[in-house]
């Protein structure tokens, strides 16, 4: 056993002063006046006896409080069993900077107190040690070991950030650090430890401890999700905004929130919010300018304010792109339809005259009457409604099944079975369909529908969702997910003398809407990851030119790549900060706005709690500490020194005072 401060041991000399007191004491006499003596020599006897004893348990009791105390303030200690020649160690501190730690503890804010606690970590290491700080921003700086005064600079330049890394990645990285340290291997994580980040596992090579860092008050009003109630915006109509708030707390929570559009305040809503629970709200507002738009959402909240505000943004197109692919008079109704319609721009082209280069940038393409389709043009169809184009496809009532079948069959649609010349009645509407979703204000009770002299015997399929149907179930109008697109079949010709569908009112309606789905607001919003990935049109994916993606404060030129027909754009999320951003290419030509938010997991504010953590590495090597400066210290110093006992001395000095205090009031003289 050695000793901290050895220099206090002079004091043991103070234990000779209670053996002097005790023994003057003993040699005083008192003089008693009796006046019968009959028994006084046996009384006295019995009483020497009985005092002798109690003077000795009340000086040893006073010579081992002395003891003790004295031991105390030496700090007597078992030095670690280290080899001389592995004095040197390696003390890896990761430091949680992630949003959570903005909450507030013991009257400061959680991330002030763990970079307090951090440096007097390192402060209480001496010289000779290597030092790596490591945060979850995995910055090459802090992926190396330092000296003390590199690391403790490093330390003041450490921010809150938008990185959430696992706490067992953490650990792995913590330890690759040390890998070649010849001494200890130390490590420390200081957290709050959210649950949702995970804990490390136990490993016996290295010492780890853990400092749990608690907040005072629990409490966070987040906006979740913001999403659109129909996939198509459009301008001067009203267009619903649905949003979704969560309440972090155990008590409940009112507030209100604020939706701008392009910096105009377009609407105001309030909320209130059960404990631990969320709600949706629906805020309706009208679009006043076409092209790219941004909004966000906005509530007040305190102290957590990463997740008060959600960015979005999305595309209103000054003209809905049309373009039909017709034989014969095949342009007759789509004209009929679209032509004096000045929100849409409806090209029409014979089969032999296909444009294919306009097809990637068209909302809907109507393939209509012809009588066989080329396989160069199925092939670009295939493409297009893969990549989220709209087909609508009319067949010829003197069409070749059998190349309709490879067309159809190619996108699991389907195949005509016969051509049937007969009556028939359409029986049911599904209102239900994204197609018909908002078309009505209200459920209509006597919707006319179309009634048939010659159509095609479309065969079911599980890919097929019913639009329009007959009693027999079979579909008269149907459509098909093909990739991010949809293929709407109608299984008759278009004219009088094979149905009437053309002078009922829901046609017209029915093709718009098919054009309106065929704009691609393909996100609203994206969330900020360790590689956040962005999706663009599908025209850019050929384009060689250089993209970058900037706002006021921030430019980066993300890497692009192909996935399912869409241009992905990779950008190295942890540098972003939430907010709109431009796309733009070298020459400064636009292409489209972007919103990144911030990931709303850290607003998830449940915690592991320091029994939860005690009882998890129960009998490993891991140990768990509160965030409190003398606990920390003491820590180190056990780490640094060994097996400290100056806590046992103490309770013992204190344990022999309360015997002396009994001894002397209890016990008869």
């Amino acid at each position: 056993m050695k000793f901290l401060h050895p220099n206090f041991l002079w004091a043991l000399f103070f234990l000779v002063l209670p053996v002097v007191i005790h023994l003057f004491y003993f040699r005083r006499y008192q003089r008693i006046l009796f006046s019968n003596t009959q028994f006084l020599n046996e009384i006295k006897d019995e009483q020497a006896t009985r005092n002798k004893l109690k003077h000795l348990l009340v000086l040893a009791s006073r010579l081992l409080a002395i003891l003790f105390l004295v031991l105390a303030f030496a700090q007597p200690f078992i030095p670690n069993n280290t080899d001389s020649n592995l004095n040197e160690k390696g003390i890896s501190i990761y430091l949680d900077n992630s949003f959570s730690m903005q909450t507030e503890g013991d009257g400061f804010i959680l991330f002030d107190e763990a970079k307090t606690a951090a440096r007097t970590i390192i402060e209480a290491y001496g010289e000779n040690n290597k030092f790596q700080i490591i945060t979850n921003d995995f910055e090459g700086k802090h992926q190396r070991l330092m000296g003390k005064a590199e690391v403790l600079s490093l330390l003041d330049h450490i921010q809150v950030s938008a990185a959430q890394q696992k706490k067992d990645l953490v650990f792995e990285k913590q330890k690759i650090s040390l890998k070649n340290t010849l001494g200890n291997k130390l490590i420390y994580q200081l957290s709050d430890f959210q649950k949702n980040d995970g804990l490390l596992k136990a490993d016996s090579a290295y010492q780890v401890s853990l400092i749990k860092l608690s907040p005072s008050n629990i409490r966070n009003i987040s906006i979740e999700e913001v999403y659109f109630q129909t996939p198509t915006q459009l301008k001067g109509q009203q267009n619903k905004l649905i949003v979704k708030l969560r309440n972090q707390s155990e008590e409940q929570q009112s507030g209100s929130f604020q939706l701008s559009i392009n910096e105009e305040t377009k609407s105001i809503g309030n909320y209130t919010i059960a404990p631990n629970n969320t709600v949706y709200d629906t805020l309706a507002f009208t679009i006043s300018a076409n092209g790219w738009n941004q909004g966000k959402i906005i509530i007040n909240d305190y102290p957590l304010s990463f997740d008060d505000t959600y960015y979005f943004t999305f595309l209103v197109e000054e003209q809905l792109r049309v373009y039909c692919i017709h034989d014969e008079a095949g342009a007759k109704y789509p004209k009929a339809v679209f032509s004096n319609n000045e929100e849409v721009l409806l090209q029409a082209d014979l089969v032999s005259n296909i444009d294919y280069n306009l097809l990637d940038q068209e909302h809907l393409v109507i393939v209509s009457n012809l009588i066989n389709i080329p396989s160069g043009l199925m092939e670009s169809l295939k493409v297009y409604v893969n990549s989220g184009g709209q087909i609508l496809f009319i067949p010829n009532n003197k069409g070749d099944i059998q190349n309709y079948n490879q067309f159809l069959g190619a996108l699991n649609a389907g195949t005509f079975l016969q051509k049937k010349e007969e009556q028939r009645k359409v029986n049911s509407i599904n209102l239900k369909h994204p197609l018909l979703t908002d078309m009505f204000e209200e459920e209509p009770t006597q919707l006319e529908l179309p009634t048939l002299e010659s159509y095609y015997y479309l065969s079911p399929s599980i890919f097929q969702e019913s639009i329009m149907a007959f009693a027999d179930g079979t579909n008269y109008l149907s459509s098909v997910s093909v990739g991010n697109g949809q293929l709407y079949i109608l299984s008759a010709a278009l004219g009088d003398s094979y149905g009437n569908i053309t002078q009922q009112a829901i046609f017209a309606p029915l093709c718009y809407r098919m054009a309106i789905l065929g704009v691609k607001n393909v996100n609203i919003a994206y969330t900020i990851e360790t590689s956040t990935k962005i999706k663009l049109s599908a025209q850019l994916m050929n384009d060689e030119r250089m993209l970058k993606i900037r706002n006021k404060e921030q430019e980066l030129i993300p890497s692009k790549s192909n996935l399912n027909s869409q241009l992905l754009l990779s950008l190295p999320g942890l540098s972003l900060k939430n907010g709109v951003y431009e796309v733009l290419d070298d020459s400064e030509e636009y292409y489209a706005k972007v919103a990144l938010n911030y990931n709303r997991s850290e607003g998830d504010l449940s915690y592991y709690t320091l029994d939860n953590l005690n009882e998890n590495y129960l009998n490993t090597s891991v140990k768990v500490i509160e965030n409190k400066l003398a606990l920390i210290e003491d820590n180190v110093k056990q780490i640094e020194d060994g097996e400290s006992f100056w806590k046992l001395c103490i309770i013992l000095a204190l344990l022999f005072l309360a015997i002396e205090i009994f001894l002397l009031r209890f016990l008869p003289k």
